[in-house]
This record gives C-alpha cells, sequence and structure tokens, in this order.
C-alpha cells in the first residue's frame, strides 16, 4: 500500500505524462498514425488517472472515519 505522500507524487507524475501526450498529439496533427497511437496511450493514462482519484478519495474518506472516532 502507498502513503497518501506517495500517491500524490504519483498524481504529479500523471499530469506531467498527461501534458506530455497533449504536447505530442498536437505536434503530430499531421500524423494520423502517430495521433491514433498517443490518444489511445492518453487514454490509457485517464484510464490510471481516475483509479487514483478514486484511491485518493478513499483515502481521505477512511482518514477522516478514523479522525471522527
Amino acid at each position: 500500500m502507498f502513503s497518501k505522500e506517495e500517491l500524490l507524487v504519483i498524481e504529479d507524475a500523471l499530469k506531467i505524462a498527461d501534458n506530455e501526450y497533449m504536447r505530442l498529439l498536437e505536434e503530430n496533427r499531421n500524423n494520423k498514425n502517430r495521433m491514433v497511437a498517443y490518444n489511445r496511450k492518453q487514454k490509457s493514462l485517464w484510464l490510471v488517472q481516475n483509479k487514483l482519484k478514486k484511491i485518493l478519495q478513499r483515502s481521505e474518506e477512511h482518514t477522516s472515519e478514523l479522525q471522527s472516532h
């Protein structure tokens, strides 16, 4: 299990990767094959980002439950 700080570092790394894919998509606007490849990678990245967001939310809910007891 990762600590909350480690999860936040992973979240930041995923944001950097997302920005890089956006840049690559922009650069390769005229190359359909590359655009499709980068778009698929970006979609996979978004799935990971969504999973991480859910994990962070659960972590926050669990922390708040522990503090209330």
